[in-house]
C-alpha cells in the first residue's frame, strides 16, 4: 500500500556539506547510482543528519498495486545493516503492530509452528480465531485456497488457539514448501468465487516499475519469484519467517522469505511475503545498500522500495489512491525509524 526532495547539491551550501561529508571513492557519483530510483540531486548532508526522503513512486498500472520509495543513511557499515535486515524482529517495536514474528529453520516442520498456539490475544487477533472457527468453505473470510478452506471448515475444537494452530500450521508449511521448490505459482486465494494467485501479483508489482525491476532483475531471477522451475532457483533464502500483524484493525497471518546478495561494495536485499491470509495479497520490500563515508566514518546509504497488492486498492480513484499511498508512506517511515533505532 512526489514528496519534495532537497536539492542542496546544486547550491552554495554544498561547500559546507563537503567539509563534513566525503562520499566514498567507489561511490563518487551518487546520483548515477540512484538513476533507477525516484531520487535525484540528493542532499547528502541532510541524509547524514537523519532525514528520510520518500516518494510515492510512479503510477502502477496494476489495479491492486501501490508502491513507495525511500532513501536514508544508517550509522553502520553495509555488512552490519544487511545482516540486521534479515535478523531483526519488528515484534520488538510495539508501534509497528506486529503481534508475532518467528524465524524458521531452512527446512521447516510442523513443530516449528507451535507458536501459533501462544499468540497474544487482542481484538485484532481475535478476528483470526473467530474467522477460523467459523470458516465457510464456500465463502471464506480469510484468504486461502478452496481446498484449504474445506480442510479448515472440517476441523472441530473448543479451544480457539489450539484449533487455530491445528488449522494454519499445515497451510503455512505447504505454502512455504511450494514457494521454495518453485511451485508457488500454483498457490491461490479463493476470493468471491475466483482464484487469485499471489505470486502473479508479485510479478505484476515488480514489473510495474521498470527501472527498479531492471536494477534488481539479475538478483530476482535467482529466486523462486522469477524462476520457472526448482532447477532454476540458485539462491536460498537467508531467512524464512512467519508473522502476525495488523491490517486496519484486523490481524493477518503471513509467511515470507528474505534473499540477499553482494553487489560490488554493497548489497541487495529482497523480502517477500507471498502468503498473507487477510487484508493484503502480497508485499515486497527491497533494499539496495551502498557504503558512504561521512566525517571519516563508513556508513550505509539505503534505498528502499515497498510494493503492496491489496484487494482494497482495486477500483480506487485518483484521490483515494493518493490517500492510500500517503498512509503507506507513513507506515514505511515508521518502519524505517524502528529499524534504524536498532543501531543506536
Amino acid at each position: 500500500m512526489n514528496l519534495p526532495v532537497p536539492s542542496a547539491l546544486r547550491s552554495p551550501a554544498l561547500l559546507l556539506a563537503l567539509a563534513l561529508v566525503t562520499v566514498s571513492p567507489a561511490k563518487a557519483d551518487l546520483n548515477a547510482d540512484l538513476a533507477f530510483s525516484a531520487f535525484s540531486n540528493v542532499d547528502v548532508d541532510a541524509l547524514s543528519g537523519g532525514a528520510i526522503l520518500q516518494s510515492r513512486g510512479g503510477l502502477v498500472y496494476f489495479e491492486r498495486g501501490i508502491m513507495t520509495q525511500a532513501l536514508y543513511i544508517i550509522d553502520a557499515e553495509p555488512k552490519d545493516v544487511v545482516y540486521k535486515l534479515s535478523h531483526w524482529s519488528p515484534h520488538q517495536h510495539s508501534e509497528l503492530n506486529v503481534w508475532f514474528h518467528q524465524v524458521l529453520p531452512a527446512k521447516p516442520a510442523l513443530s516449528d509452528f507451535s507458536g501459533l498456539a501462544n499468540i497474544p490475544g487482542n481484538q485484532s487477533v481475535e478476528y483470526q480465531f473467530d474467522a477460523t472457527q467459523k470458516m465457510d468453505a464456500n465463502n471464506p473470510t480469510l484468504q486461502l485456497s478452496k481446498s484449504e478452506a474445506q480442510g479448515v471448515a472440517a476441523l472441530k475444537g473448543d479451544n480457539a488457539k489450539e484449533l487455530y494452530a491445528k488449522a494454519w500450521a499445515p497451510i503455512l508449511l505447504s505454502r512455504i514448501n511450494n514457494f521454495l521448490s518453485g511451485r508457488g505459482s500454483s498457490d491461490t486465494y479463493y476470493v468471491n468465487g475466483k482464484d487469485i494467485r499471489p505470486l502473479t501479483d508479485i510479478k505484476s508489482l515488480l514489473h510495474a516499475e521498470t527501472k527498479v525491476y531492471g536494477q534488481f532483475q539479475r538478483f530476482l531471477n535467482q529466486t523462486p519469484v522469477k524462476s520457472s522451475s526448482g532447477a532454476a532457483i540458485k539462491l536460498q533464502p537467508v531467512t524464512l519467517y512467519y508473522d502476525l500483524f495488523d491490517v486496519q484493525g484486523y490481524a493477518a497471518l503471513a509467511t515470507g522469505a528474505i534473499y540477499q546478495t553482494a553487489v560490488g561494495t554493497g548489497y541487495q536485499s529482497f523480502d517477500v511475503e507471498y502468503f498473507i491470509n487477510s487484508g493484503v495479497y502480497a508485499t515486497v520490500e527491497m533494499e539496495e545498500l551502498w557504503p558512504i563515508t561521512v566525517g571519516g566514518k563508513t556508513k550505509t546509504l539505503v534505498w528502499r522500495g515497498d510494493f503492496v497488492s491489496a484487494p482494497s486498492i482495486a477500483g480506487l480513484g485518483g484521490t483515494e489512491r493518493l490517500a492510500s499511498r500517503m498512509i503507506m508512506l507513513q507506515d514505511v517511515k515508521q518502519g524505517i525509524l524502528a529499524f534504524r533505532s536498532e543501531f543506536k
